[in-house]
C-alpha cells in the first residue's frame, strides 16, 4: 500500500460525513511530550497542594474531638462515682503519717479514685491492694507511696492511661538527646537516663478550684478555725484540697460551673509553656504579676512542671483556677505550692477544652472576659475581695465558681469566647480496629506487664512488640503467658494472610 492510499484510509470518511481516525495511526502521535509531561506535573502539584491543607485541618479535628470525648468521659466519671458515694472525690486525698515510702502524704490526684470508673479496674486493683516492685521486691502498703516517688520502682504512677492525654499534646517525647531505636529483651520498660521526663507520668486534664487567688492549694484544717473561715471565703470551685462536695453544693448549677480543663505537658524542646514561675510577692492580691513571666525570662522556675504527674493532685500540677485567661502562665508566690496562680492551656489554637459539670463539653477562648486581673480574689482579709461577692474575673471567673449566684446567660454558649462541643460518635468497627493492635502483653510469671503493638515474630522464637515510646522489646516466645503466646502466633499469622491477599490483588 502507497503512502497516499494508507493517507485515505486514515482519513476515510464515515457515513455521517466526518472523518474517522484509524487505531492503526503512526504510534509517533500517541507519545506525550515534554509540554505533556511539565502539565501533568503542575496539574498534580497544585491538586496536592489544595488537598494538602484539607487534611491537615482533618486531622488536626479529628484529634480536638478527641481531646473533647476524653473530657466527656471524665465527666461520665465524675458522675457515676457521684451516683456510687453521693460526693465527688477530694482535690486531695489519701494515707499520712509516715515517709514518702510508706504513705502518699495525702496528695493523690481525684484521677487515682476515678480510674475504676474510666475502665481502669486493673490499675485500681494495684493501687488499692498492697505491692511488690518488680524492680527491686520492695513492699508498698495500699493506696501507694507519695505520688513523686520513684516511678520505675512504684510503676502505677507510670501507667497513665489513653484517656489522661490529649492527642494535640502527644508528641512529648522523653528528654534525651536523639539516639538509635532502643531495643531490649524484656516487657519492662528500660531506666531512663538522669534527669529525663518519662511520659509515661503525664496527664493534659485538670480539675478546677474556682476563681480564688490565696493559699488555693493548700490542705486544709478543719481544726483550725482561721483555715475554715479561707475555705468558706475563697474556695469556690468544684473542687478544693482534701474537701469534698456534692452535687447539691453547686447553687448556680451544674451546667454554669467549669469542672475541667487543659494543660500543657512538658516537651523535648523544653519550652516554657509547661513550667511554672515561683518566688513571686503579691501575687494572690495582683494575679497580673504573672502574665508578666510569658516571654519565659523569669529567672527562677520550680522544678516540677504542669501535668507531669497524672497521680499528685496539687493544684500547681494537676488543677486550675478561672483567673488568668486559657493559655496565660503558671506561677507561685512567695509562699511556695500552696498559693499558686494556675492556668489552663493546651497546643489548640486559641482556647482550650472545658469541661462543665453537668457533664457537657465546651471551647474557650483566650479572649473570654477575665475582668480586672489586678484585683484581689475573694478571701478573707480587708485587702481581699469581699467573701460572697461576684468574681472579679468577669465570665472566666463566674464559670469557676459554684455558688455565688452568678448564673450565666442560657444557653452559656451565647457568650461568643465560649462554645459548645459536639462529641463525634465512633465508628465501632474503626474503634476496635484501632485497638486491636496495641495489647497489654504479660510474661508467665505475671511479673511484667507491657502495653504494646506486636511487630513480628523473628525466626519463630523472638516475638518484637513496640511500645508507646518507639523502643523495641524482642522477647522470647516462651517467656509469654500461655494466652499471649497463642494471641502472638494468630496475630502474627493473620497479618501474613492479610498481606499476601492484598498483593495477590
Amino acid at each position: 500500500m502507497n503512502r497516499n492510499v494508507a493517507a485515505k484510509l486514515e482519513t476515510q470518511s464515515s457515513p455521517c460525513g466526518c472523518n474517522r481516525l484509524f487505531l492503526w495511526s503512526s504510534p509517533m502521535k500517541s507519545k506525550l511530550t515534554l509540554t505533556d509531561l511539565i502539565l501533568v506535573s503542575v496539574v498534580a502539584s497544585v491538586g496536592f497542594s489544595l488537598l494538602l491543607p484539607v487534611v491537615l485541618r482533618q486531622r488536626a479535628a479529628n484529634r480536638n474531638i478527641q481531646c473533647s470525648n476524653n473530657l466527656a468521659m471524665l465527666g461520665l466519671a465524675m458522675h457515676n462515682y457521684h451516683a456510687a458515694y453521693n460526693q465527688l472525690p477530694p482535690g486531695l486525698g489519701g494515707t499520712v503519717g509516715g515517709e514518702d515510702d510508706t504513705c502518699n502524704q495525702g496528695r493523690l490526684s481525684p484521677l487515682v479514685t476515678l480510674s475504676p470508673f474510666l475502665e481502669q479496674q486493673a490499675l485500681w486493683e494495684k493501687i488499692a491492694n498492697p505491692y511488690v516492685s518488680p524492680k527491686t521486691g520492695k513492699r508498698f502498703p495500699p493506696m501507694g507511696p507519695a505520688p513523686w516517688f520513684d516511678s520505675t520502682e512504684y510503676t502505677p504512677w507510670a501507667s497513665a492511661f489513653a484517656t489522661l492525654r490529649c492527642p494535640d499534646d502527644m508528641q512529648t517525647k522523653p528528654e534525651v538527646p536523639e539516639q538509635e531505636t532502643i531495643v531490649v529483651t524484656t516487657l519492662a520498660m528500660p531506666e531512663l537516663p538522669p534527669g529525663a521526663i518519662d511520659p509515661a507520668t503525664f496527664c493534659n486534664y485538670v480539675f478546677s478550684y474556682g476563681d480564688g487567688t490565696y493559699l488555693m492549694g493548700e490542705k486544709i484544717d478543719q481544726k483550725n478555725a482561721e483555715s475554715m473561715r479561707r475555705v468558706q471565703a475563697g474556695m469556690r470551685g468544684a473542687f478544693s484540697g482534701n474537701q469534698r462536695k456534692r452535687f447539691r453544693d453547686f447553687l448556680d448549677g451544674l451546667s454554669n460551673t467549669i469542672g475541667m480543663s487543659e494543660t500543657i505537658t512538658p516537651d523535648e524542646n523544653d519550652a516554657k509553656e509547661s513550667h511554672i514561675a515561683q518566688g513571686i510577692k503579691g501575687l494572690s492580691l495582683n494575679p497580673s504579676l504573672c502574665l508578666k513571666t510569658r516571654d519565659g525570662d523569669h529567672a527562677d522556675w520550680w522544678e516540677v512542671r504542669r501535668g507531669s504527674r497524672w497521680a499528685d493532685g496539687a493544684l500547681a500540677i494537676s488543677g486550675f483556677q478561672t483567673v488568668l485567661p486559657p493559655n496565660s502562665p503558671t506561677c507561685l508566690s512567695d509562699l511556695g505550692m500552696e498559693d499558686p496562680i494556675a492556668s489552663a492551656s493546651s497546643r489548640h489554637a486559641d482556647g482550650v477544652h472545658a469541661l462543665m459539670m453537668d457533664g457537657r463539653t465546651v471551647f474557650v477562648r483566650d479572649s473570654i472576659d477575665t475582668g480586672d486581673l489586678s484585683q484581689p480574689g475573694v478571701s478573707i482579709g480587708s485587702e481581699y475581695t469581699r467573701p460572697g461577692s461576684r468574681s472579679p474575673y468577669g465570665v472566666w471567673g463566674a464559670m469557676g465558681s459554684r455558688a455565688a449566684r452568678e448564673v450565666l446567660a442560657s444557653p452559656i454558649t451565647n457568650n461568643a469566647s465560649i462554645e459548645e462541643v459536639v462529641r463525634e460518635q465512633r465508628n465501632p468497627d474503626q474503634a476496635a480496629a484501632a485497638e486491636e493492635r496495641w495489647t497489654t502483653w504479660t510474661d508467665h510469671d505475671g511479673e511484667h506487664r507491657l502495653k504494646a503493638k506486636l511487630n513480628r515474630i523473628i525466626e519463630r522464637e523472638t516475638v518484637e512488640l513496640e511500645d508507646s515510646k518507639g523502643i523495641l522489646h524482642r522477647v522470647p516466645l516462651n517467656t509469654l503467658s500461655d494466652r499471649h503466646i497463642i494471641m502472638a502466633v494468630m496475630m502474627y499469622e493473620r497479618e501474613l494472610e492479610s498481606k499476601a491477599a492484598s498483593k495477590s490483588e
